[in-house]
C-alpha cells in the first residue's frame, strides 16, 4: 500500500475528527445528565449491534468502546465489543469480496492509497503493517486488507487481535472514568501508551 499526494492532510483531518468524537464520549461519561439518562435506558443488544454495523461506513469505534465500559461495565463491555468486532470484520471481508468490490475499488482510487495484490508469503507481514498504520481509520484498513487478496484467516486473526487489544483497554478506561478510579485510569492510560509504542516498533521492524 502506498500513500499518495495529499495523504498527510487527509489523515490529520480524520485524526482530528476521531479525537473530537472521543473527547465528546469522555465528556458524556464524566459529568453529563444526558449520559446518566442514557445509562438507565441503553440496552446492550442495540448498542453492540450499532458497534458492529456503523463502523462499516466509517463511524469511529473509540467512543463506542469508552461508552461500553461506562454503560455496561468491563465484563459485558469487553464481551460485547469482542462479538461486535468479530461481526464487523466478517462483514467487511464479505463486502470486499462481494459484488460491491468494483464500487470499493472506484472509491479507493479517489483516496491517497493504492492497492497491491499480496502473495501468500507476504500476507502476514502486509496485514500487520496495514493494521499498525497510524492515522488511518480502522474501516479503511479492513477493506484494504480484504481487497488485497489476503486470506480470511490472516485477515481476521491479525485484525481481531490488534483491534481487541485497543478495545479492551478503552472499555476499562470508560468504566474507570465513570467510577473516577484514578489508579485504574492511570494504569489504562499507561497500557495504551505501551501498546502504541509496541505497535509502532513492530511496524518499523516490518518496514
Amino acid at each position: 500500500m502506498v500513500l499518495r499526494g495529499r495523504g498527510g492532510r487527509v489523515l490529520r483531518t480524520v485524526g482530528a475528527v476521531v479525537l473530537g468524537l472521543g473527547g465528546l464520549g469522555l465528556w458524556l461519561v464524566w459529568d453529563s445528565a444526558l449520559f446518566w439518562t442514557w445509562k438507565q435506558e441503553a440496552g446492550p443488544l442495540p448498542f453492540f449491534m450499532a458497534l458492529a454495523v456503523l463502523p462499516l461506513v466509517g463511524f469511529p469505534t473509540t467512543p463506542f468502546y469508552i461508552l461500553a465500559g461506562a454503560t455496561f461495565g468491563v465484563t459485558t463491555g469487553i464481551g460485547g465489543s469482542a462479538l461486535s468486532l468479530g461481526v464487523n470484520l466478517v462483514c467487511c471481508h464479505w463486502i470486499a469480496r462481494s459484488g460491491l468490490r468494483p464500487f470499493l475499488e472506484r472509491l479507493l482510487r479517489r483516496t491517497p492509497y493504492t492497492l497491491p495484490q499480496i502473495r501468500t508469503r507476504r500476507a502476514l507481514g502486509f496485514t500487520l503493517a496495514v493494521k499498525l498504520l497510524p492515522g488511518v481509520p480502522a474501516f479503511i484498513k479492513n477493506y484494504l486488507i480484504a481487497l488485497s487478496g489476503v486470506s480470511f484467516f490472516i485477515y481476521f486473526g491479525v485484525g481481531f487481535s490488534i483491534s481487541m487489544a485497543y478495545a479492551a483497554a478503552f472499555v476499562v478506561l470508560g468504566e474507570s472514568i465513570l467510577e473516577k478510579d484514578w489508579t485504574m485510569l492511570g494504569l489504562m492510560a499507561g497500557l495504551l501508551g505501551i501498546l502504541i509504542v509496541v505497535f509502532w516498533l513492530l511496524r518499523r521492524r516490518l518496514q
